[in-house]
């Protein structure tokens, strides 16, 4: 008894996912310590990746909010776009996807956790969308589609089965930092860096060699979980300007929980490089249909 990758895509794609992709085993050599797809499967032969995309609808709610000062909408782009839906979505996939394999193989299957109700984090999950050929990463260090730029949320499925891999990705670049850069210009803590400032990190995945800046995770997580009033947050919780992991540790104890959706701390708040990379034809979708204003944007424009 045996499928075939043909036939568990067409499964994901049948229950909603806009894309599926197959990574071999071997392109996972490069994995920190214990982040192998055989530390959590042993025998582990194929990586099964899922990608749902952001509807067009609900990432034009954080252009409202950047653009219009609709923080009141932002909840919108929370549930639908970042910690609710998608990853529920994900999580149920995932699971019917590896219950799919082991109903109809012999092989074993697991399915990775997803969003806010994860516990650790097994393995990297835009590494495995990479290894599956389903995008690149982009300079900000998010996997960009030809698609939907880096508009999509993944899910993973290991298994056993020795699957046929799918080519890593090899069409045109999606992002070029020396002539684009928006991501940094978007970011309003100062997390993503302007390109050319500094060096790089640096991946080897299937044979193809990415570079991505290194995203300061304390501006990232100030912007993310709103820690000041400027931020559209309550109150002001982390004022530094270069804050370290002790002080965003801190800041965090300081918060009041959250009574909003499933999160302690509400971490969806931005969004902006996702929202506004040009990759994956942004401006028309965007831009050219007013979603965007523009005006208020203009070195948007400029590279569109």
């Amino acid at each position: 008894m045996g499928i075939t990758k043909e036939q568990i895509k067409e499964f994901a794609k049948s229950i909603g996912m806009d894309m599926c992709g197959v990574g071999s085993v071997d392109r996972f050599v490069t994995s920190p310590e214990n982040r192998h797809p055989c530390d959590t499967l042993p025998g582990c032969k194929s990586v099964v990746v899922v990608g749902a995309r952001l509807i067009d609808g609900v990432v034009q709610a954080n252009f409202r909010a950047f653009e219009d000062g609709r923080n009141d909408l932002k909840g919108i782009f929370g549930t639908f776009g970042y910690t609710l839906l998608p990853n529920f979505e994900l999580t149920y996939v995932c699971y019917a996807v590896a219950q799919f394999i082991e109903t109809n193989s012999n092989g074993i299957a697991t399915p990775c956790a997803t969003g806010p109700m994860q516990y650790g984090m097994p393995m990297s999950i835009r590494h495995a969308a990479v290894a599956a050929g389903l995008g690149e990463f982009g300079y900000m260090g998010i996997v960009l589609t030809p698609e939907h730029g880096p508009r999509v949320r993944f899910g993973v499925i290991l298994t056993t089965l020795d699957l046929e891999p799918d080519p890593m990705y090899g069409g045109p670049s999606l992002c070029d930092p020396d002539k684009c850069g928006i991501c940094a210009k978007v970011c309003p803590t100062g997390a993503i860096r302007a390109p050319g400032t500094h060096e790089l990190d640096h991946v080897e995945i299937g044979g193809k060699k990415y570079d991505y800046t290194h995203v300061h995770f304390p501006k990232c997580r100030k912007a993310l979980q709103a820690m000041t009033k400027a931020l559209g947050g309550r109150g002001d919780y982390l004022m530094e300007d270069d804050p370290t992991m002790e002080d965003l540790s801190a800041a965090e104890q300081r918060m009041p929980v959250s009574g909003v959706g499933l999160q302690h701390i509400e971490s969806w708040h931005c969004g902006r490089c996702q929202s506004y990379c040009p990759s994956g034809n942004w401006n028309a979708r965007y831009m050219k249909t007013g979603l965007s204003g523009g005006a208020s944007n203009a070195f948007i424009e400029e590279k569109m």
